[in-house]
C-alpha cells in the first residue's frame, strides 16, 4: 500500500510551531496478545484516543512497524503514520525514524497504551519546554526518567547516537527533570 505522507519542513514549518507530538504503535504487543494500538476504548482505537490528548499541544503523529500500514491507514490519516525506518530495537527506533524524517520539530513522545495520560499532566512540561533550553524534558530524575509523556529536542536527538535506550539518551544530554505529581498519568496498559 502506497500513501502520501507530508511531514513539517526542517524547520518545523507545517506543523504549529517547533513541537510534534508521537504516539508509538509499533510495539509488538506481546504480553497483550494483539496490536494495542488499535484496541478500542470508548469506540476509539487506543491510539488515537491518546493522540487526542496531545491536541492542543502539538500535530499529532504515529509510529507504527511498516507491517502495520495498513491497518493504521484504514482509521488514522495516512499522511499521519511514520513508520520505522532504522534498525535499532524498541521505542529508539519510533523516536529516531521521527526525527530523522522531520530533523526540524522537538518531539513530545507517549505510548500507545498510555491511557491516563492527560492534558493536566502534559501542560507543565509543554510550559517548561517552551521557557527552557535542556535537551530534553521528562518526569522523574536522573535515578529514573519517565521517557514517555516526555519531550525530546532536535537539538538532543542530533546527539543521540550510540545509545540502546531512552533512558540511556535521557541520562547522557541535559535532561530537565519535573517532579511526578500523578503517578497514574504514566500507568501503562500491557494485559487486559
Amino acid at each position: 500500500m502506497k500513501v502520501r505522507v507530508e511531514y513539517p519542513g526542517p524547520s518545523g514549518e507545517g506543523c504549529g510551531g517547533l513541537l510534534v507530538g508521537l504516539v508509538l504503535c509499533g510495539g509488538e504487543s506481546r504480553r497483550m496478545g494483539r496490536d494495542k494500538g488499535l484496541m478500542l476504548k470508548d469506540g476509539m482505537p487506543w491510539a488515537q484516543h491518546v493522540g487526542q490528548r496531545l491536541d492542543g499541544f502539538a500535530r499529532v503523529f504515529y509510529s507504527i512497524h511498516p507491517r502495520q500500514l495498513e491497518a493504521y491507514a484504514a482509521v488514522l490519516p495516512a499522511n499521519r503514520l511514520i513508520a520505522d525506518s532504522l534498525d535499532i530495537p524498541g521505542p529508539l527506533n519510533g523516536l529516531l525514524s521521527a526525527h530523522q524524517l522531520m530533523p526540524g520539530p522537538d518531539i513530545l513522545l507517549v505510548a500507545c497504551d498510555m491511557l491516563d495520560m492527560d492534558k493536566a499532566t502534559l501542560r507543565p512540561l509543554v510550559a517548561a519546554w517552551q521557557g527552557g533550553n535542556a535537551d530534553f524534558y521528562a518526569y522523574g530524575d536522573e535515578r529514573l526518567w519517565q521517557p514517555f509523556g516526555c519531550i525530546y529536542t532536535s537539538r538532543g536527538l542530533g546527539k543521540a547516537g550510540g545509545h540502546g535506550s531512552l533512558q540511556s539518551l535521557l541520562r547522557s544530554g541535559r535532561t530537565q527533570g519535573l517532579p511526578i505529581t500523578d503517578a497514574a498519568a504514566f500507568a501503562n496498559y500491557n494485559t487486559l
